[in-house]
């Protein structure tokens, strides 16, 4: 079994702020995709019931270098500039892959 862990977070924008959302993901990917640990990392917008609806795929290395993710800069600012943003807190779900 691989070291390999995946973390899925649900973003919801608040009403007027989607593209503030995006704008700030896309910054956030691009300096993510930089880290040495990050094997995959994108987001999907919800087709079917909510398109303020965003959900983040991301796999790492190991679980060391998911939680070093979460020390960078680029994070810290995604994070403090979501705030404002999002209608609610993330739903985050870290896991192993089983299947």
């Amino acid at each position: 079994m691989s070291d390999n862990i995946y973390t899925i977070a649900i973003l919801k924008a608040k009403e007027g702020c989607l593209g503030d959302l995006k704008d700030t993901l896309s910054v956030l990917a691009t300096e993510t995709r930089k880290e040495p640990g990050a094997i995959e990392y994108f987001f999907v917008q919800d087709v079917n019931h909510d398109p303020n609806t965003i959900v983040s795929y991301e796999k790492w290395q190991n679980a060391a270098e998911e939680a070093k993710h979460w020390q960078t800069p680029h994070l810290k600012i995604a994070i403090e500039t979501m705030k404002n943003i999002l209608d609610g807190e993330p739903i985050i779900h870290k896991g192993l892959k089983v299947i």
